[in-house]
């Protein structure tokens, strides 16, 4: 077991420090210039309600996006769907199947899909032209979790990435990779997501918005409560800071409150700030719903839902 932890450690240590490096060299000249962003949009409402802080605790679908890794918690299949609408039309949405093969391998699909609604047209000479098409931002992955040992996860997503507006499109491909290990009542996750191609657009070309997670939860009192701890570093941005709490009642109900950080900025921005939630097991299905105040706690309040079901084979 010994052994094992001391290899889990060298390898977080070897990927914290290339992406450090990575992100240091990057940033200098390519700061801002990250595409696609509606890929650091977090999925799901437990997740939300958490802070996002979530890559050492996910343990349902929605791994493939925060740590694919944590697909081998499964034992059953999982369809979870979320969605949420923000200002303007835009909507977000995603969708994940996960399956576990066998004991060791799972395997999963999902799809990140944010609309923007209906866009007007205009000329150059500020005259309407009708509503613009084929406006959305899209990603596709694959992804598998395989169990090392009983307490040591690996997990690995192939990712298609395409955004869309009036017609003109851009795509990339990109890659995820996850660890998981369980100790005890804690739990230690590190996840690097959307490492590959730049993706041009018309003319352009800017990098995916890369970025590593690592984070702990502990179960200092059993199952019944959770907290949890997270450090966020894009390759092309500032860090940022995550912690989440949960609370279990009677098995199936569930609080839950969160709170993420970002240093080095001093407006608050999206996913930012105090995050609140709640949820409830019903059988083989488990509802999810969270709220993030926006800014002064004014009338941007964001509302999360997520309907996950277990299908029982």
């Amino acid at each position: 077991m010994k052994r094992v932890l001391n290899r889990v450690l060298i390898v977080w240590g070897f990927l914290i420090i290339v992406s450090a490096l990575l992100g240091r060299a990057s940033i200098a000249s390519d700061n801002g210039r990250a595409a696609a962003d509606f890929l650091n949009i977090g999925v799901g409402a437990r997740a939300a309600s958490m802070g996002e802080a979530y890559t050492a605790v996910t343990n349902d679908a929605s791994a493939a996006y925060w740590n694919p890794a944590g697909l081998t918690v499964l034992r059953v299949p999982q369809l979870t769907f979320s969605h949420f609408a923000w200002y303007q039309d835009i909507a977000f949405d995603y969708l994940a199947v996960s399956f576990p093969v066998n004991n060791r391998l799972s395997l999963s699909t999902s799809a990140q899909y944010l609309s923007y609604g209906k866009i007007e047209g205009y000329d150059a000479q500020d005259n309407p032209t009708g509503e613009i098409g084929s406006t959305y931002d899209l990603a596709a992955t694959v992804s598998l979790g395989y169990r090392i040992t009983e307490s040591l996860s690996l997990g690995l997503g192939a990712k298609y990435v395409a955004i869309s507006l009036a017609d003109v499109k851009g795509t990339a491909l990109a890659a995820d990779i996850g660890l998981r290990y369980s100790a005890g009542n804690a739990i230690f996750g590190l996840a690097l997501s959307n490492f590959g191609q730049d993706l041009k657009f018309d003319q352009a070309e800017n990098h995916l918005p890369a970025k590593i997670r690592g984070g702990v939860a502990v179960m200092p009192f059993g199952g019944n409560f959770m907290a949890s701890l997270e450090a966020e570093k894009p390759l092309y941005g500032d860090a940022a800071i995550h912690n989440g709490y949960e609370v279990r009642f009677e098995e199936k109900y569930f609080l839950r409150a969160g709170y993420s950080f970002f240093p080095r900025q001093k407006d608050r921005q999206f996913g930012q700030g105090l995050s609140f939630g709640a949820g409830a097991i019903l059988g083989p299905t488990q509802f999810d719903y969270s709220f993030t105040p926006k800014e002064d706690f004014g009338a941007e309040t964001i509302h999360r839902f997520t309907l996950s079901f277990n299908l029982r084979r």
